[in-house]
């Protein structure tokens, strides 16, 4: 069951009358009962995962917190700083070995889902013999949305081993925290601080609430339906077959890339939250505008950003702590001072982030590759920062002014926009050199005014409703950059003149989008990964 699928619009029609019939204090386990539905319909052979997964992680967290409770009984009772210090070191040992246990069962799993049917293929095509009975049979079960609840599971238990919250006693609170539908399939990746603790609230029907909830459902459904869809069908066309494709023609489609995968990915993520607005729980935004960065950096503070804040707190903050690299980073600097010390630290921080980060997008070496050039871009920033500064003081250049902002969102936009998506999306290492070649020796300008372009699916006037579209969404991230609250505006109009643009909305969606019998409402790109 697929957000933008007739089923979810009952589901989610149904599931909200019940929530809000029911007793305030009881709404949690409709939810409850609600997500359990949503997966299982999705495929019931994948609820046992995510229940485990659940209880594993749960039952973790449960026993740390009583180690640390008992610890610190038995310490109360003791004067002898040392017997103190001795039994803290082995309470931490303790909880250590747990959390390692249940993270590599949770994460080992992930990685058999990520990796699994593609080292089959991979000792199939080195044997030779595709055919054989013993690999050919094996299939990795993938349940749905595995890498978002196991990070945010692993999360959990590293945040209660850190002891910066209590775990949570109810396994079923818990469990709705794990399975909650509105972000199971593309996130946003929750902490459970700041998710979880809602559940446990009460919350009433509030008529401006939903209506903010219900815009920003119409919000994701035109951006997934009227933009991304539409453009798939000229950007799938001229891919498939890139070998025979100008440069000129091959640079469009990479270029209007860029904007399917935001507005796909940004749809479904604005459809989770304003689902999740109706029933009166906020999930955070996963998305800032992110293609008016003006470097990489800020770029990936904008784009994904719970994804990037989770591996920020759960893999570089403790990559840089660790024995190993401390020790390195202290002889760094015996021998070359601080500043060379925190950016070997740094580096070999974020080293470890891309290519992680990489892998958790796909399996192939081009995700590889796709996340070394990020991070690469990022490290060669901020070694480079000292000359920039030099060079922009020698040429005048003022951070304030508008050329040069406009400068660094362009820059950036190719650094983030173009070259990696072609690494990512022509599938291979191979095709993305071969889509840069034509780039640069095959460009062919003109196919892009001789009507060449409407041989890939898309007609005319699909064009100019694409264009349209894209139009609208720039101005309506011009004036969320700005800080100017769309919502809010419309909140403050006339009840005549609100639904009438909620009205219009609605059937600009449903007049416009992208169905047919070519039409998969199941393509939400993320959900790959």
């Amino acid at each position: 069951m697929i957000f933008t699928s007739l089923p979810f619009i009952i589901f989610l029609t149904c599931v909200v009358t019940v929530y809000f019939l029911c007793p305030a204090k009881y709404r949690w386990t409709v939810l409850l009962i609600g997500s359990l539905v949503f997966y299982g319909m999705a495929n019931k052979k994948f609820l046992p995962f995510i229940i485990v997964t659940a209880a594993v992680s749960y039952l973790a967290a449960r026993l740390m917190h009583k180690i640390y409770a008992d610890n610190a009984e038995k310490i109360s009772h003791l004067e002898d700083k040392k017997e103190i210090q001795a039994m803290k070191q082995k309470s931490q040992r303790d909880c250590r070995k747990i959390v390692a246990a249940a993270i590599i069962l949770i994460i080992g799993y992930l990685a058999c889902t990520k990796f699994g049917n593609t080292i089959i293929g991979w000792i199939q095509q080195a044997s030779g013999d595709t055919e054989q009975p013993a690999l050919s049979a094996i299939s990795i079960i993938v349940p749905l949305g595995i890498s978002y609840y196991s990070f945010s599971t692993v999360g959990y238990m590293l945040d209660v081993y850190w002891k910066r919250y209590e775990p949570e006693k109810n396994f079923f609170k818990y469990l709705l925290y794990v399975v909650y539908f509105p972000h199971i399939l593309q996130g946003p990746i929750a902490r459970y601080n700041r998710l979880g603790v809602q559940f446990s609230q009460e919350h009433h029907f509030d008529y401006k609430r939903v209506c903010f909830g219900v815009q920003l459902i119409l919000w994701g459904f035109f951006q997934k339906l009227v933009i991304a869809d539409r453009l798939a069908i000229f950007i799938n066309a001229v891919y498939k077959d890139y070998m025979n494709q100008c440069g000129s023609i091959l640079f469009l489609a990479t270029l209007l890339y860029a904007v399917q995968i935001y507005t796909d990915f940004a749809g479904c993520v604005n459809i989770a939250r304003g689902t999740s607005q109706i029933f009166g729980i906020e999930l955070e935004d996963n998305f800032r505008q992110p293609y008016f960065s003006q470097s990489v950096d800020e770029f990936w503070r904008r784009w994904h950003i719970t994804l990037g804040a989770w591996f920020k707190d759960y893999l570089c903050m403790p990559i840089t702590i660790a024995k190993p690299v401390k020790n390195l980073s202290k002889s760094v600097k015996d021998k070359f001072g601080l500043e060379a010390s925190k950016k070997v630290t740094m580096i070999i921080a974020l080293t470890a982030v891309w290519i992680c980060t990489g892998v958790w997008h796909g399996t192939g070496l081009n995700y590889v590759a796709w996340g070394l050039w990020q991070g690469g871009i990022i490290v060669f920033s901020l070694l480079m920062e000292p000359i920039y500064v030099k060079t922009r003081t020698i040429l005048n250049i003022k951070d304030t002014a508008i050329e040069w902002k406009a400068f660094r969102i362009l820059r950036t936009f190719i650094l983030t926009g173009i070259i990696p998506r072609v690494i990512v999306r022509a599938g291979t290492l191979d095709a993305a050199w071969v889509i840069f070649g034509k780039f640069i020796k095959d460009l062919q300008i003109s196919a892009l005014w001789n009507g060449q372009i409407f041989q890939y699916g898309l007609s005319k006037i699909h064009f100019v409703i694409a264009v349209m579209a894209i139009l609208i969404l720039l101005i309506v991230s011009v004036l969320k950059e700005k800080g100017i609250s769309i919502r809010e505006r419309i909140a403050d109009m006339n009840i005549v003149v609100r639904w009438c643009i909620y009205i219009v909305a609605f059937y600009a969606v449903v007049l416009f989008g992208i169905y047919g019998p070519g039409y998969d409402a199941s393509a939400f790109v993320y959900m790959g990964f």
